[in-house]
């Protein structure tokens, strides 16, 4: 197509049958969408706020709302998750929240349209290019997040480079992808490129690689959006020969992709994988497909230059090994822009990465501010100073190293490392996503220094040098996946071989105890599902707790928690698919209650 425009999606004639979004079941066709626009804007029209923040599973419902809030000349803030925190945080951006969040909140809420609610039949405007398309939150150099305005000729400049790009190799191909759109890079590629290319998309993301492959099997015509944390971990005995044939485009973004992981990956879908390289601030910058050709190449219109540690001028010459600075016209200017990143620039458009200078990590393709992880820390009672680091190795995983004070001494002596330490991983998982939370602690008197004083990052990371060969071991599962949404969450949890409770457990057959299973429970209960979760001294019983299959060293696991606050349950199911390893409840005794 020779324009793909954002602003006109609504006023472009279209089949009225035409496929908007699917779950496989429920068909959204563009009657039906536009009616679910009309009828948001029935709700937002009248009210007052200009700034919402949005919150939704269902990309459908999404897109709906987005659009709808555009038609009013009102904007959407992205919430990343719906974590207390996060709706703390967005006190200071919005008057009034729409989507899935938790009740009550802080701030008003406004309420769905009932689907079968009458609507007007004016016709839709064609919106402004200057209209304020979206607001996100992004960490900056503090680590205090800022929000990040985005106006809508920004966002649909980059999905019409997209179209240009790849649209006549994916055609109409239905879109899914393993991302939220809660993110730039989910409402680019799953719901804003496939609605401006008339492409449908799924209505929700697929959380493991198993639910990519069903969807191959029913519809030979596919494009997936996913990231390297999905892509490293292609299972080897899937059926990958049945779902040949059926992809049309395979999309990574959010951190680079290894290139043995990319190369597994595109022998098993038997197409190239597209990387996207940009960030929330710049869009996108440059892709790459590694079967090809490992340097990066600039998207139409962008050009790359490398920042001189002389003058402060940028360069094309690649002399230097500097930040990365861009010019783009989805930037709004015509100034250069230092990213990041550190590269070396073979010309204008090509470009190798070799590493962040800045403290904002990538950790699983999610990004942190390592700076506002350490301020969270030391705002806790316990802790007088730390510092937190990123290891690397097989995957990338954050570290800490802190110093404690007097009440945080005797809280270690008294609970011991490792339950201290999830102590103040539950602090942070109110701030910060599962997949990015602090796996190795270290607690010394004092913080490593030189002899200037400072405080190097070798000398942290050194403390970690003997983590991987600790007799003790790790205690924890490694987390592949976390969701969590009201009084429910779900994981899936990779069982380490190396874990301590496999130790002598039985030297015969590993298995892991029943107990262990329980211990997770509460304990990722505890970090999903925050402060509803009661208090461990207020913990009565187990109830019809059963262990149907054992659970072995090296195997996923899915684990499902829901909890009813009122009745003080805590339901919990270890599973893989239809294989069941263990479930119950545990009872907590009522607030005030000395049962």
């Amino acid at each position: 197509m020779t324009e793909c425009s954002l602003a006109t999606v609504m006023t472009r004639q279209q089949d009225p049958a035409a496929l908007v979004a699917t779950d496989g079941n429920r068909r959204q066709d563009r009657t039906s969408f536009e009616r679910r626009v009309r009828q948001w804007m029935e709700v937002l029209a009248p009210h007052p706020a200009r700034v919402f923040g949005v919150y939704l599973d269902d990309a459908g419902e999404f897109a709906a709302l987005v659009m709808a809030l555009w038609q009013c000349g009102k904007t959407p803030l992205l919430a990343g998750d719906n974590l207390p925190t996060t709706v703390a945080r967005l006190e200071a951006h919005v008057s009034a929240l729409v989507g899935d969040f938790p009740v009550p909140t802080p701030l008003e809420k406004l309420s769905e349209p009932a689907p079968e609610a009458r609507v007007a039949t004016a016709p839709f405007t064609t919106v402004a290019r200057d209209h304020a398309a979206v607001i996100v939150l992004t960490s900056g150099s503090s680590g205090e997040p800022r929000p990040v305005t985005m106006q809508l000729a920004q966002l649909a400049d980059e999905v019409a480079i997209h179209e240009t790009r790849w649209g006549q190799v994916t055609g109409r191909a239905l879109v899914i992808g393993t991302v939220t759109h809660q993110h730039v890079y989910g409402l680019i590629w799953r719901v804003l490129w496939p609605l401006a290319g008339q492409r449908p998309f799924a209505r929700h993301h697929s959380h493991y690689l198993e639910d990519v492959l069903a969807w191959a099997h029913d519809c030979r015509n596919l494009v997936l959006v996913t990231t390297p944390s999905h892509l490293g971990r292609l299972p080897a005995r899937a059926d990958w020969a049945a779902a040949r044939g059926a992809w049309r485009m395979v999309v990574s973004s959010t951190a680079p992709l290894g290139r043995e992981d990319s190369l597994a990956a595109g022998e098993r879908f038997d197409v190239g994988v597209t990387e996207i390289f940009g960030s929330s601030e710049t869009g996108g910058i440059a892709w790459r497909q590694q079967q090809q050709d490992p340097v990066w190449r600039t998207l139409p219109g962008i050009t790359v230059a490398v920042l001189a540690d002389d003058d402060g001028e940028p360069t094309a010459s690649g002399a230097g090994e500097g930040a990365l600075v861009i010019r783009s016209p989805l930037l709004g200017h015509e100034s250069w822009f230092a990213t990041g990143d550190r590269a070396r620039v073979e010309s204008g458009e090509r470009f190798s990465l070799l590493g962040r200078v800045d403290r904002i990590a990538k950790i699983e393709g999610k990004r942190v501010s390592l700076t506002a992880m350490e301020q969270c820390l030391q705002h806790h009672e316990w802790i007088r100073e730390a510092r937190v680091v990123v290891l690397g190795g097989h995957r990338t995983r954050c570290a800490v190293v802190a110093t404690l004070t007097h009440p945080g001494i005797d809280a270690l002596d008294k609970a011991g490392r490792r339950a201290f330490s999830r102590d103040l991983r539950v602090r942070l998982a109110t701030s910060f996503e599962t997949p990015v939370l602090p796996r190795h602690w270290r607690f010394p008197d004092e913080l490593p220094c030189n002899t200037q004083g400072k405080v190097p990052q070798p000398l942290l990371v050194a403390l970690f040098a003997t983590d991987n060969t600790d007799r003790s071991g790790p205690c924890l599962p490694e987390v592949l996946e976390a969701q969590s949404g009201g009084l429910e969450a779900t994981l899936r949890i990779h069982v380490q071989p190396e874990l301590v409770y496999f130790e002598g457990h039985f030297p015969e057959v590993r298995v892991l105890p029943g107990v262990v299973q329980v211990h997770w429970a509460e304990h990722f209960a505890r970090s999903l599902l925050g402060e509803v979760v009661p208090s461990r001294e207020r913990f009565l019983r187990m109830e019809v707790v059963k262990f149907q299959q054992v659970i072995q060293p090296g195997q996923q696991v899915t684990v499902h928690l829901s909890l009813d606050p009122d009745r003080g349950r805590l339901a919990f199911r270890f599973h893989d698919g239809d294989a069941g390893f263990s479930s119950g409840r545990l009872l907590f005794a009522a607030e005030g209650s000395h049962s």
